[in-house]
């Protein structure tokens, strides 16, 4: 199963507010801002839609991180970036943006040791580093190993599906293995996907890191395998991983229920839409 290998540094300190750096397809929010790689300019156009939706489902789950876009793909082809892109975003997400959490919703089909050493770099240096482990396609069949998830410094987040009761099931949209670390909800609007899952379980890491400042990583596995509803399998299988992961900003409180001030984003075409962020409507 995914797990952090042997570094046990210190996360967040009690005066740091928690960053999550995403590397995805941009985001077309007008509050978030970071680093377009592609072009090398701070233009974050999201062309997909798919980073947006990441950052959307952060800001509902995890209303007081920081979140800052590293904009790696263009579109949802991340197996057509080149890795020097994606490494220098994540050295970047150590070194430039002090990341705490790193958040990729994306999956690439191939090895690449210096890819895998920003990985280590990143890990070393105290950020936790979520990623998906995939959905059954013709290109990423069952046993398919997929990166940067099946890397020991990485976990896992799988996608799940909910029965009519709210309760997690086996899926045939989704992959599974052994770098299922835990699972969460793969829906997002009217897609569906693990890409979806990981800013969920993303916001339940940054929740956590904000109410224990200076946790270690292994604090943070043990918190989520505790957090996680065990599903499938009774114990860890290859599904579910530890179990289902869900997090509301308030306990007791459903983030549809919240009211808050309105914020104009966009998807894909820059018109506005209204919704859901903190614990207010927006």
């Amino acid at each position: 199963m995914s797990a952090i290998g042997a570094y046990t540094p210190v996360l967040a300190d009690s005066e740091s507010q928690v960053t999550v750096c995403i590397l995805d397809s941009g985001c077309n929010m007008e509050d978030i801002t970071g680093w377009n790689y592609l072009e090398g300019s701070d233009n974050l156009s999201d062309n997909s839609g798919h980073g947006t939706g990441v950052c959307e489902i952060l800001l509902e789950k995890a209303p007081d991180a920081n979140l800052v876009m590293l904009k790696c793909f263009d579109g949802e082809s991340e197996n057509q970036t080149d890795d020097n892109t994606i490494i220098q975003a994540i050295y970047d997400s150590v070194d430039k943006y002090h990341a705490d959490i790193l958040n990729m919703s994306w999956t690439l089909n191939r090895d690449s040791n210096l890819l895998h050493e920003a990985i280590q770099y990143a890990s070393e240096n105290g950020v936790l580093i979520l990623a998906a482990v995939g959905n059954l396609s013709f290109q990423t069949p069952s046993g398919t190993q997929v990166y940067p998830a099946a890397w020991e410094e990485v976990i896992g987040v799988a996608g799940a599906d909910l029965d009519e009761n709210g309760n997690p099931i086996s899926s045939l949209w989704y992959l599974g293995g052994e770098a299922v670390y835990v699972s969460a909800n793969g829906s997002y609007e009217d897609q569906k996907g693990s890409s979806y899952a990981v800013p969920r379980v993303s916001a339940a890491v940054a929740g956590y890191l904000l109410e224990n400042p200076g946790v270690t990583q292994e604090k943070v596995l043990d918190y989520l395998k505790n957090k996680a509803v065990d599903a499938g399998d009774k114990g860890y299988d290859l599904q579910f991983g530890w179990g289902y992961i869900e997090w509301y900003a308030q306990k007791g409180i459903q983030i549809n229920e919240w009211k808050s001030h309105p914020v104009r984003c966009s998807r894909t075409t820059g018109s506005e839409f209204w919704g859901y962020r903190g614990n207010d409507v927006f």
